[in-house]
C-alpha cells in the first residue's frame, strides 16, 4: 500500500512540475522563430496535398464577428486541452534529465495515441468528426502537427508555443480552408 501511495505521490509531483514549468516558462524570440519555421514546413507539406485532393477548400466559413468566437473556442478546445494533456502532462519537460533516445521512446507512443484519439473521438464522443478524422490526409496532418508541437515544446520548454501552433493550424483550417463545413459545425453557431 505504501508503495502505491509513493508512486502516486511521485506521479503527482512530476505532473505538477511539468504543468508549472510549461506555464511559467516564457518563450524566447528564438522559440517563436522555430515555431514559425515548423509551421512553414507543415504548410508546405499539407497545403499542396490538401488543395490537390480537395480536402482543403479555400473559403471563409463565418463572418468575422463569429470568427472571433470560433477563435476563442478553438483556443480552449482543442489547443489548450490537447496540448496541455498530450505535450505538457505526457511528455518530459526539458528540465527533466533524460537522454534524447528516452524522450523519443516516450514521445512516439504519445504521438500515436494523440492521432488515435482523433479517430476514437470521431467514433464516440464527437461524431461530427467522422468521416473527416479518419481520412488519411487528416491523419497525416494530425501526426505532423503533433510532431512539430512536440519539437517546439521540447525546444522552448513552454506550453504556450505548442498551444499557439495548434490553435493557429486548427483555426485557419476551420475558418479558411473548409474544415468548418467538413465537420458540419452547428457546434459553433
Amino acid at each position: 500500500m505504501n508503495y502505491l501511495r509513493l508512486r502516486l505521490y511521485i506521479a503527482l509531483r512530476i505532473s505538477a512540475h511539468r504543468v508549472w514549468m510549461a506555464v511559467k516558462t516564457r518563450p524566447r524570440w528564438s522559440d517563436w522563430a522555430l515555431a514559425a519555421g515548423l509551421l512553414l514546413a507543415f504548410s508546405l507539406l499539407v497545403l499542396p496535398l490538401g488543395l490537390w485532393s480537395q480536402w482543403l477548400t479555400p473559403e471563409v466559413a463565418l463572418p468575422w464577428g463569429q470568427g472571433w468566437r470560433l477563435a476563442g473556442r478553438v483556443l480552449i478546445i482543442p489547443a489548450l486541452t490537447e496540448e496541455g494533456f498530450w505535450r505538457v502532462l505526457m511528455l518530459p519537460h526539458k528540465t527533466e534529465i533524460l537522454s534524447p533516445k528516452k524522450r523519443w521512446l516516450v514521445a512516439l507512443p504519445m504521438l500515436g495515441l494523440f492521432v488515435l484519439m482523433h479517430v476514437l473521438s470521431s467514433l464516440t464522443l464527437y461524431p461530427q468528426g467522422f468521416p473527416t478524422f479518419v481520412t488519411p490526409l487528416f491523419l497525416f496532418a494530425a501526426t505532423l502537427l503533433g510532431l512539430i508541437c512536440t519539437l517546439a515544446y521540447w525546444a522552448s520548454g513552454s506550453g504556450w508555443v505548442p498551444v499557439a501552433m495548434h490553435w493557429l493550424v486548427v483555426f485557419v483550417w476551420l475558418m479558411f480552408l473548409g474544415g468548418y463545413n467538413q465537420l458540419g459545425l452547428g457546434l459553433f453557431p
